[in-house]
């Protein structure tokens, strides 16, 4: 048989209101520990922002435009962006696929999601002329369509 300790008397209330609700701990303890790992895409978002670990939707290759130069372009290829059959400009801002170089003149297949701009490109020269309104994104996929380019 196993011998109990003794509680002081001052300590005997807290006591018995924790084993009461030491269920209620473990839930507050689960929380917590959801909260932290469902936060922590957050930070992985900011220290690997090339991979898709599960912090972004992935997109399929369904989408499909043809590189363009633009001058005193900038981005994730530099000057070469992406332009959609409707003339809307896509500024590669964040390249998260094996391909490291766009063509200009060649159509891709691409998927992507929309994010903001940062200051990844402040140093990178730029000239005064006027830039097009183009969406900033990142590529999620991105596939060159064989027989394209010029």
């Amino acid at each position: 048989m196993k011998k109990m300790r003794p509680v002081p008397v001052a300590f005997s209330d807290v006591t018995a209101i924790v084993k009461a609700n030491l269920s209620g701990w473990y839930m507050l303890l689960a929380l917590l520990l959801f909260s932290l790992f469902m936060s922590g895409c957050d930070i992985m978002q900011q220290e690997e922002e090339e991979k898709l670990d599960g912090c972004f939707p992935t997109t399929d290759c369904v989408l499909q435009g043809t590189a363009v130069t633009i001058a005193c372009g900038y981005g994730a290829f530099q000057n070469t962006w992406l332009q959609l059959n409707d003339t809307t400009y896509l500024q590669p801002w964040v390249n998260a696929t094996a391909v490291q170089t766009l063509k200009p003149g060649q159509k891709y297949s691409f998927g992507y999601i929309e994010v903001e701009r940062d200051n990844r490109y402040d140093n990178i020269y730029t000239c005064m002329a006027a830039l097009p309104k183009a969406k900033i994104i990142k590529l999620t996929c991105l596939q060159p369509v064989a027989g394209t380019a010029n």
